[in-house]
């Protein structure tokens, strides 16, 4: 959870401001894991709510889909959303507790998962698995043969020798 005390904006005028600094070690946003947070979001009072601006620096920790090999994936993640001052029965809407707190970790989790890559690989020249054997080819060279023949062939190479 990564909550800050907001109470102080919920009966103030519209367009008051408040400064939420991040600076936090590694945690854990549902189900993704992030080595930091860094970064400030700015608390305004609108008509509304209170609208969440700002952007947060990060680094994700994902699996390469050519090697299978986890890897530090670094993110900005910058939020724009509205934290309504009472819980609504939206499905996707965002409020400020009772007590005055809100949680930005849902927030920096859905903006996450939006940021993240289709496809993330640990470097762009990635050579991944070898489809054979399973080696790590940014590892070590494949042992496979080089010229697999397909079983059903095998008496045409045969032919060709």
């Amino acid at each position: 959870m990564i909550r800050f005390d907001v109470s102080a904006l919920i009966k103030a005028r519209l367009g008051k401001t408040l400064t939420l600094n991040l600076d936090t070690g590694p945690q854990t946003l549902k189900d993704l894991e992030v080595s930091f947070l860094r970064g400030s979001v700015q608390a305004t009072r609108v008509q509304s709510g209170l609208l969440i601006q700002g952007a947060v620096a990060s680094q994700l920790r994902l699996e390469c889909v050519r090697c299978l090999e986890p890897f530090n994936f670094p993110i900005v993640l910058e939020v724009e959303e509205i934290f309504r001052l009472a819980p609504t029965k939206a499905p996707l809407s965002y409020y400020v507790g009772e007590d005055g707190w809100i949680d930005l970790a849902p927030l920096l989790r859905e903006q996450a998962w939006v940021d993240i890559p289709m496809k993330p690989l640990c470097r762009p020249d990635c050579k991944g698995l070898c489809p054979h054997c399973g080696a790590n080819l940014n590892i070590e060279p494949c042992t496979c043969e080089q010229f697999k023949i397909d079983p059903r062939l095998a008496l045409l190479r045969k032919l060709m020798e």
